[in-house]
């Protein structure tokens, strides 16, 4: 009996002992499970640290970019402004210059008179150049400022035709040109009436057509 209980306290020592084993074995799973999870939960506190850390400077660099981009910008504005400012300031002295080197006009120019009342007269020249006939058909105005001279030439417009066409029968231009024409009645048969007629001369003889028949 004696032997026989003692078998069995063995026995129970044993398995108490398997017992505690079991138990240490649980708490050493356990304790390595905990450290497993402080371990993970250290892993990703540290990416989300370096994550925080990562995204604050992507943000300072963003930050830095767009202040470097707004200098860059201001200093081309400030660039352009000044330059278009110089440009003006320049053409502002070059036209202040053209200004100061201007000369007061000291005289005005008057239009030059034009004759009141006028009238066309026709004549036709017959007369012989190197024995060979030519005839010339000549029309020209007459223009008169003054009403008074002007009437006079109504009056004595018979005489002043006449005068006018023994005028121009002694006249021999060079090659019978229009050129020439108008340089014989224009100056050379005002001066001619003025002291022929002058109180029927025209102010001013226009000659208008020319052409040999």
């Amino acid at each position: 009996m004696g032997f026989k209980r003692k078998k069995l306290d063995d026995k129970a020592e044993d398995k108490l002992a398997e017992k505690i084993e079991d138990s240490s074995g649980v708490r050493r799973d356990i304790s390595e499970f905990q450290d497993r999870e402080e371990l993970k939960e250290s892993t990703s506190a540290g990416e989300d640290g370096t994550r925080s850390g990562d995204t604050a400077s992507g943000r300072k660099m963003t930050r830095f970019r767009i202040f470097l981009l707004l200098s860059i910008a201001f200093c081309l504005f400030v660039t352009a402004a000044g330059f278009l400012f110089i440009k003006f300031k320049t053409h502002i002295w070059s036209f202040t210059d053209t200004v100061q080197k201007l000369e007061p006009v000291t005289a005005i120019m008057r239009p030059i008179p034009q004759p009141d009342y006028r009238e066309m007269l026709d004549f036709l020249l017959v007369y012989e150049v190197e024995g060979q006939k030519m005839v010339t058909a000549m029309r020209m105005e007459v223009g008169y400022q003054s009403p008074m001279r002007y009437q006079s030439f109504k009056e004595q417009k018979v005489a002043l035709r006449d005068a006018v066409y023994a005028f121009l029968l002694k006249q021999n231009p060079s090659g019978n040109s229009v050129q020439c024409w108008h340089s014989v009645v224009e100056k050379e048969l005002v001066d001619f009436l003025r002291v022929k007629l002058p109180q029927s001369c025209p102010d001013k003889i226009a000659l208008t057509q020319v052409e040999n028949l």
